[in-house]
């Protein structure tokens, strides 16, 4: 018991004598004197650490150290150590490491240091996330990085922006990047942008390799957001904006349009349409007609709110968030929300294990966003309209058509009758879930296994209606549909990693097995001509003929992969890997994908290192090899088609003595459909890329460029079949093509003071792309005639090329005796180019017309700070490019389904005569108006103002009297201005939101993007 009782007593001595040692507190601060939470403090020499809390503050026992130092680290900042020299309460300031060669970047399976990476990437950080009121993470890409064009293809609510990687690498499939979340396979649309931690941009093959098959576009690896050590923390942000059509097409007012629709009957041998008293009302007033722009559209107030928790200990972080998005559209009856969770929980078990667990939910909705543009359109319908009708006749009933202008359905009508809920494209809008788990486990001091397994759920079920009020009733095609998604996915990637340094050098080993697998069911029901539409469209039943249709697919990957980082003295890195894909989507399952890097970092040799000038200087060299597998599954086996109903207008039948109109009942039968190539291989792309990195004056001011060429083999195409096989089509490889490019970069801090800090980035990219092989062909049109637009795929021309007729004006009087020899025209009519001089203006006559592709984009980001303020700018642009405007050809009038003219341009006085002889083609009996030409395709050249923002973070001591950790303010617009010589909407829309590279640049009745002006809060506690 005695000794017991002295062993107490030493341990309560030496407790005592512990607690003698030198209690120091202090605070830890940024640059701009505002505080730095989570920041590490240790005591030199020993194992004593801590972490500052939410105001920057810490304390720490110094122990009987005599001459205590302490060692002051946090993220994105240089270390510092500070002797405690006797103070025991002080402020330490710490300053940004501008060495951004040094960052540690994540590289797909594992992170490095970016002075050692070899390929090329970028990385967009949290902060430069957040200054813009974002929907959409795909948004956060454009402007703010070289060799990313992103481009909002439609300004409806939810719409996914578009975004290509260095150009377009396949004719017909998508330009879309891989979206890898959290190591799980997925897309923009499976994470909350308020969610992201950092986005990595993976651009050459060197760096995409080794997700092989599905990277031949681009990788962009999101990291989301993770728990810090520390009290939970409770974070809210919230934002509004209003936006609105940023601008309106210039049509006539009701009397100009009067007197067109006049001059053009009369013109062409009819009576005029307006009386003289008729034409007095409409200019004075009397009778107002309708602006069916501003009719249909309006000004809604999107509403953002996120709520967070953060927190934890050294065994266990955690973060969960849930967000809300109400994005009413900008006409009509037309809405997009979402509601979205997350949770990530990091637990450390022990020295040698961690596990990660992450959950999401992306829950989204909408209400008529189905417009993606088209003839039928309301947003379309209300350019073409007759401004001289109204809305509804003298009983308050929509009048459905009108005598002149467009022939189509009243857009107000359609707008507001319509109901198609939860539609994405002809599929059910998805809600999706996943689960994750990611262990990793050191086996040995240099050796860690890796094993992510996730699980994702998609659930979508949609429902539309066409019925009363509709231009589907009106024309006897109305209906009620109802469309149920079921997706189930599966990835599991596990790899070992080995990293090991001895002497001068360095290894990091990393060795790959993956497995993924998707499945879907699509269940599809329609009922036509609803016996009563009081049920609207839950009353399937009442259709006088119903259909159902049902699919299933499956599919799966198996990889292998193994891949190498060798660095020598910090100065010399090779990189080497290979990747082999096998896919149950071709014939020849199997493809291999090699690559490999260097890099040389000069700063670190010793006639360089000691250089004032110099911080960082770096070159890099690589070649990679990735595939495209971008075909429908099944696309190598042979389909049957099966199903029809009578009466349903679609039939597959043997013939019985019946016919689909006429008695009997024709038989539904089992037909083989169409034909399937059994030598269907991997499209492979092999791309040379080298690059420059440097940074000068101790990292004030940074550079990168970079120049690559792609030449991409077996492209895929959905190939016209021969009649003498039943016709159809099927998936090819039929050619080559290359894609070649400069990217530059160059960004800095021009001032830094305590007070005030301007840091600037400017990217420009400059991209083009050929067609070196057709499979022996020499060009292959698509598309075609007067009232729609072609393209074309001809070797040596680029991907996409405009075709069609060259548009010279008019025929002069002077003209009159060549004019006639086409098709009798006369002067005042539309004069085109004769290419094979046989006076008739046919397809033989097409010629290339321009090109959507830009020669050049470029970003140009600012953040100006002036103690608490904060001014953001960003411009963001593309020059020579091309757009094809249907939208601005039938508002010319006389072609497709609008008879007379809505624009200004084809004011009376605006058209040719014979003392005005312009070149706007005046109306003729003989007279060849052709959509398909030149004189509708514009530069589509732009300059935007992408955002303006100021933020005021609200001082220390007044949040903190608030009880408040942090509290920051803004206001913002976005689109605010842009300088365009294009004069439609908007020169970034486009009717192919999957950007469909041959198809690309083809605008018609497409909702522009938003004029936005917004104002939010970001608050902690």
């Amino acid at each position: 018991m005695k000794k017991v009782l002295l062993l107490l007593l030493m341990a309560i001595g030496l407790i005592g004598a512990n607690a003698q040692g030198q209690l120091v507190k202090g605070k830890i601060t940024d640059e701009n004197n505002k505080p730095l939470a989570g920041a590490t403090v240790a005591l030199k020499g020993t194992p004593v650490t801590t972490t500052t809390d939410e105001s920057g503050a810490f304390q720490i026992n110094t122990g009987t150290q005599t001459a205590p130092v302490l060692v002051v680290s946090f993220v994105g900042y240089l270390n510092l150590e500070y002797p405690v020299k006797g103070r025991t309460d002080f402020t330490i300031s710490l300053q940004p490491d501008t060495r951004t060669l040094g960052d540690v970047v994540v590289v797909g399976y594992g992170t490095q240091k970016k002075s050692d990476i070899t390929g090329a990437s970028s990385s967009i950080k949290a902060a430069e996330i957040a200054k813009r009121p974002l929907v959409r993470l795909e948004s956060a890409l454009q402007g703010t990085t070289s060799g990313v064009a992103v481009t909002t293809a439609n300004g409806q609510p939810g719409t996914a922006p578009r975004v290509k990687i260095r150009g377009a690498n396949s004719i017909t499939g998508s330009t879309e990047p891989l979206y890898v979340i959290d190591g799980n396979i997925g897309s923009g649309s499976d994470v909350n942008p308020n969610d992201v931690e950092s986005l990595e941009i993976l651009k050459d093959a060197a760096s995409t390799a080794i997700y092989g098959s599905r990277a031949s576009n681009g990788v962009v690896l999101i990291t989301t957001k993770s728990g810090q050590t520390g009290k939970p923390k409770i974070g809210f942000s919230a934002w509004t904006r209003n936006d609105r059509i940023p601008r309106e097409l210039s049509l006539m007012d009701p009397y100009n349009f009067a007197l067109a629709v006049n001059n053009q009957n009369v013109s062409t041998g009819g009576a005029a349409a307006f009386s003289d008293q008729q034409l007095a009302d409409l200019k004075s007033g009397a009778v107002k007609g309708t602006d069916w722009q501003k009719a249909l559209q309006r000004k809604p107030w999107v509403q953002n709110y996120q709520l967070d928790l953060s927190g934890g200990s050294e065994a266990v972080r955690y973060y969960f968030s849930l967000a809300y998005l109400d994005q009413p559209g900008m006409i009509l009856n037309q809405w997009y929300k979402r509601t979205s969770f997350r949770g990530n929980v990091d637990v450390k078990v022990n020295d040698r294990l961690n596990v990660k667990f992450i959950i999401s939910a992306i829950l989204p909705q909408n209400h008529n966003t189905n417009y993606g543009g088209g003839l039928g359109d309301p947003f379309n319908q209300a350019v073409e309209w007759d401004p001289t009708s109204p809305i509804r006749d003298a009983n308050g009933n929509f009048i459905s058509h009108s005598k002149y202008a467009s022939i189509q359905f009243n857009p107000i009508a359609q707008a507001l009758n319509q109901q198609h809920d939860n539609f994405d494209g002809g599929n059910a809008l998805t809600n999706n879930y996943s689960g994750s788990a990611i262990l990793t486990y050191r086996l040995l001091k240099d050796l860690t296994f890796t094993s992510t397994d996730v699980y994702g759920l998609g659930y979508g079920f949609a429902q539309g209606l066409d019925g009363p009020g509709t231009a589907a009733f009106d024309n006897g095609s109305d209906n009620a549909v109802t469309i149920s998604n079921r997706n189930k996915s599966y990835l599991s990637s596990n790899y070992l990693t080995f990293k090991h340094t001895w002497g001068d050098h360095t290894l990091n080993a990393t060795a790959l097995y993956e497995l993924s697998s998707n499945e879907s069911n699509v269940v599809n029901a329609t009922a036509r001509k609803l016996s009563s539409y009081s049920l609207g469209y839950y009353g399937l039943g009442l259709g006088a003929t119903q259909q159902t249709n049902a699919t299933y697919t499956e599919d799966a990957m198996v990889s292998w992969m193994g891949r190498i980082f060798y660095t020598y003295k910090n100065k010399y890195t090779l990189s080497a890997s290979m990747r082999a894909d096998g896919s149950s989507h071709l014939t020849n399952k199997w493809s291999s994908f090699p690559s490999v890097g260097v890099n040389w970092n000069m700063k670190k040799e010793k006639w360089l290192e000691d250089s004032k000038i110099f911080s960082d200087f770096k070159i890099r060299a690589s070649y990679g090899e990735t595939g495209n597998q971008n075909v429908p599954a099944y696309s190598t086996i042979q389909k049957y088609n099966v199903g029809g109903t009578a009466g349903s207008g679609q039939y597959n039948y043997y013939y019985t003595g019946g016919t689909p109109t006429g008695p009997g009942t024709p038989s539904v039968a089992t037909t083989v459909g169409d034909p399937v190539t059994k030598t269907l291989k991997w499209e492979i792309k092999k791309t040379v890329d080298a690059g420059v990195d440097m940074a000068f004056l101790n990292g004030r001011l940074t550079f990168t460029v970079d120049a690559y060429h792609a030449n991409v083999t077996n492209l895929i195409y959905n190939r016209p079949a021969s009649e003498i096989v039943g016709g159809g089509t099927f998936q090819a490889n039929i050619g080559s093509l290359t894609n070649q490019g400069l990217e530059f970069g160059i960004g800095g801090s021009p001032v830094a003071t305590r007070d005030l800090k301007w840091t600037t980035n400017l990217n420009v990219s400059i991209n083009r792309n050929k067609i070196t092989s057709l499979g022996g062909l020499d060009n292959i049109q698509l598309f075609g005639g007067n009232n729609t637009f072609s393209t074309e795929l001809k070797v040596g021309q680029p991907l996409g090329e405009f075709v069609g007729y060259k548009f010279l004006g008019t025929w002069k009087t002077s003209e009159a005796a060549t004019a006639y020899l086409y098709n009798k025209s006369q002067p005042g009519d539309s004069k085109y180019l004769d290419v094979n001089n046989d006076h008739s203006i046919d397809a033989s006559d097409y010629v290339p017309l321009g090109n959507a592709t830009p020669k050049y984009t470029f970003g140009f980001i600012n953040d100006i700070g002036y103690k608490d303020f904060t001014l953001s700018f960003m411009f963001q642009g593309q020059q020579g490019s091309q757009i094809f405007s249907q939208t601005l050809a039938y508002i010319q009038g006389g072609q497709g389904d609008i008879n007379n003219a809505t624009s200004a341009d084809a004011e009376v006085q605006k058209l040719w005569s014979p003392a005005n002889q312009t070149n706007t083609p005046a109306w003729g009996v003989n007279g060849s108006h052709k959509n398909n030409s030149s004189r509708y395709v514009y530069n589509s050249s732009y300059t935007k103002l992408k955002n303006l923002s100021l933020t005021w973070r609200v001082p220390a001591a007044t949040a903190q009297r608030m009880r408040l950790n942090n509290l920051e303010v803004y206001v913002s617009g976005q689109n605010l201005w842009v300088i365009t010589p294009y004069k439609g909407y908007d020169p970034e829309v486009d009717n192919q939101p999957t950007g469909n590279a041959i198809s690309q640049g083809q605008e018609f009745g497409v909702i522009p993007n938003p004029k936005s002006y917004t104002i939010g809060l970001r608050l902690s506690l």
